[in-house]
């Protein structure tokens, strides 16, 4: 029984150590695939900073013209009021 164990044990062995080709290749494809990922991370966080750079002055864009237009009806409201006295 031992010696049947070992025969298997060593077959095994020397079988695992003759697929190292196939596990280098598949190593090499990880590590592509790594890499592409890394770029396409690189390249979403700089569109996510231009996304948020644009909303931001998207936001200032619209609170000038809140500003403006309460200005605009101020003076609407000033010119109403001369004119009714």
């Amino acid at each position: 029984m031992l010696k049947k164990i070992t025969v298997i044990t060593l077959a095994l062995a020397l079988s695992a150590c003759a697929n190292t080709d196939e596990i280098d290749a598949n190593i090499a494809s990880l590590t592509n695939k790594v890499d592409a990922l890394s770029t396409q991370v690189s390249e979403l966080e700089a569109q996510q900073k231009s996304t948020a750079a644009a909303a931001t002055a998207a936001k200032e864009a619209a609170e000038q013209a809140v500003s403006d237009a309460k200005s605009a009806n101020e003076r609407i409201d000033n010119v109403v009021a001369s004119f009714k006295k």
